[in-house]
């Protein structure tokens, strides 16, 4: 189907709106963009506002604008929707609205905006498209809103409620890198005590490198649903600070696959700061682990991180 601009006046007139049947609540979300993601929509009757249907779902690979196209089409698809219906459509999200309305380009997602077009006109269906200012206690909104987030953030569950581990078959082997950083803070006692290598127990930095390199290697085995990966490198190098008795702690980690090795990486710094811990814990039982964190991540379809 070529593609066509369509705009409100093509759908709803002044005189058809008193006719409208159905209010739609639509709404996507991507955890970071792009990443997991989850789309939502709520179809209620126009009169009364009662609830006739609903549905989400998630990709675990996917963008915001993706998101909220899928609420839309996956919307309009649904079975309740009638052939000629008149429907409102309501979405924060103003790349939909402004495209339907006001004739933006659409750049990006093609494929979508073609599904979009070919259900409005197969269907025979009159829409006014409304935007509506997220987080603002419209209700709709902020059902949609936190049932497309809660699908972002819930990828590893499957649209039956199981629990699920990501199909990665379908996707590309690319070279793929991790960075991830932890701190682990200390008295001054114990922090001359590593620095020094006088530690009771032994050398204390090599024996946290070898156990986060050990970690990023058995992230599989202790992240019920990570990936059993083929690891390329690993490197785990630690800085002291003297002057705030400060260990910091950073992972590299590499592979060529399906899946990123953002996991591997923090595991790697996780494992070698407890370590630390471990190592110092008759000397310093206040030792802190903290700011563990990805630093930046590249290869796969989500794209490059950087912290």
């Amino acid at each position: 189907m070529d593609e066509k601009q369509f705009t409100i006046e093509d759908f709803v007139n002044d005189e058809e709106i008193n006719e409208l049947r159905y209010i739609i609540y639509t709404d996507g979300s991507c955890i970071p963009n792009p990443g997991p993601g989850g789309w939502a929509y709520e179809i209620r009757k126009a009169d009364n506002q009662t609830k006739v249907s609903d549905c989400s779902g998630s990709d675990p690979s996917t963008t915001n604008n993706k998101m909220e196209l899928t609420a839309v089409i996956k919307a309009l698809n649904d079975d309740k929707i009638e052939k000629k219906s008149i429907v409102n459509i309501k979405s924060d999200s103003q790349l939909i609205i402004n495209t339907m309305t006001k004739n933006w380009k659409k750049k990006e997602n093609k494929e979508l905006w073609n599904e979009l077009d070919e259900i409005i006109f197969n269907k025979q269906l009159k829409i006014k498209w409304e935007w509506v200012k997220a987080h603002a206690g419209n209700e709709g909104n902020e059902i949609v809103d936190k049932q497309a987030n809660q699908k972002a953030r819930m990828t590893h569950i499957s649209d039956d409620n199981e629990l699920n581990m990501v199909d990665v078959s379908d996707k590309n082997e690319t070279a793929r890198i991790a960075k991830a950083a932890a701190e682990v803070l200390m008295t001054k006692d114990a922090f001359i005590l590593v620095k020094n290598n006088n530690s009771d127990k032994g050398n204390v930095i090599d024996i946290a490198k070898i156990a986060g390199i050990q970690a990023a290697k058995k992230t599989h085995d202790l992240i019920p649903l990570c990936h059993q990966i083929n690891l390329t490198k690993v490197d785990v190098d630690f800085e002291l600070n003297d002057n705030e008795y400060l260990i910091k702690i950073v992972s590299t980690v590499k592979c060529k696959g399906s899946t990123g090795v953002e996991m591997e990486a923090l595991t790697a710094v996780s494992i070698a700061a407890l370590t630390i811990y471990d190592m110092l814990k008759a000397v310093d039982k206040k030792i802190l682990v903290n700011n563990i964190h990805l630093l930046s991540k590249s290869g796969g379809k989500s794209g490059d991180f950087k912290y």
